[in-house]
């Protein structure tokens, strides 16, 4: 059986949606550890069992990268054989990892990836997908399990702050360029409290309050097209991604 460690960086999230994204990771049906990284404002949690707490003494303001990499090289460094994420946020369904397992053991390959159940943000589920995750021209971090031969690509979250929003996007290319093999599951099991607009306007649905108030991956985006930002970006990752 597969050691797992389940990394969660939080912020100031709702204590109650951090205790339903610990729950979700201690009632897997495959056995797993949560490995919550605190990104500078540490919570009491009161489940010591398979679960290690490690506080960052202060925030990082990057989406969660900085803890997703701390959270990795921790990983490594006691012994895991794999590595999930889950935001604070957002939860798995109970069979998440057991599918993410058996599809790495029927393919060999050293990165899984599933795909989301979008959510408003009380935790209902929207009729909606997202385009280029169905064409698997995107991975959301929620959705990976890294195996320990992957393990170098821990580092790839460390990227320009301005461009944090997108730092899966790049994430998963740095994959590719690398040549991971990645086997897709197709399976919806991470519930994902969506803040983008897009997929309220998709489902006819209003404007939540809580929601990005500007299209911040575009801001990203528009930062990667500046001097400054090009040349941060490939100095750090080494190339520069195609959008």
């Amino acid at each position: 059986m597969l050691k797992i460690a389940v990394i969660t960086p939080y912020y100031k999230e709702p204590a109650e949606q951090l205790l339903q994204c610990h729950n979700s990771v201690l009632g897997q049906s495959y056995p797993c550890t949560h490995l919550l990284v605190a990104d500078g404002f540490p919570r009491e949690i009161t489940t010591p069992m398979r679960t290690l707490h490690v506080q960052l003494p202060q925030g990082n303001a990057d989406y969660g990268n900085t803890p997703r990499m701390i959270g990795g090289l921790l990983a490594n460094s006691y012994g895991f054989d794999a590595v999930a994420y889950l935001d604070a946020d957002n939860w798995f369904a109970p069979d998440h990892l057991a599918k993410l397992v058996e599809a790495q053991e029927a393919s060999g390959a050293p990165l899984v990836s599933c795909k989301r159940t979008f959510c408003d943000l009380e935790g209902r589920a929207l009729p909606v997908t997202e385009p280029e995750e169905d064409k698997f021209l995107h991975v959301d971090a929620n959705c990976w399990l890294i195996m320990r031969p992957a393990f170098q690509l821990f580092d790839r979250w460390r990227i320009p702050k301005q461009i944090s929003i997108i730092a899966d996007r790049i994430f998963f290319q740095h994959a590719q360029r690398e040549r991971f093999q990645i086997t897709e599951t197709h399976h919806r099991t991470v519930f994902y409290r969506t803040k983008y607009p897009d997929h309220y306007k998709r489902a006819n649905l209003p404007m939540p309050e809580g929601t990005y108030e500007t299209d911040q991956v575009m801001n990203a985006y528009a930062y990667l097209m500046t001097l400054p930002g090009a040349i941060e970006l490939t100095s750090l990752a080494g190339f520069f991604p195609r959008f």
